[in-house]
């Protein structure tokens, strides 16, 4: 998959796509290196008020991810990290 200003590789699972891997980004600064799972939510715009509610800490806004959709990246009460995405096309190939 391309994307601007990196290189991203997409794991499949069959032909579904089940994760991808990709470089540090120079933003990542001293976080080192590790794995993200991803929940899947019908508004992830409407997502951080939700998780700052239930004390988490969004750590990056909404940003979208060409031909594939928008997401965040926060921690738990805890901090335990995730990300929530909500994506361009359904689990059909339909675009949203």
């Amino acid at each position: 998959m391309e994307m601007p200003g990196m290189q991203y590789t997409v794991l499949l699972n069959g032909e579904d796509k089940v994760g991808g891997i990709m470089a540090k980004p120079e933003q990542a600064g001293d976080m080192p290196p590790n794995w993200c799972a991803y929940v899947t939510v019908d508004d992830v715009d409407a997502t951080p008020a939700k998780i700052e509610e239930h004390g988490g800490k969004l750590c990056h806004p909404p940003i979208d991810i060409p031909e594939v959709g928008r997401f965040i990246h926060f921690t738990d009460p805890q901090g335990a990290s995730l990300a929530a995405i909500t994506y361009a096309v359904n689990c059909d190939g339909a675009a949203e």
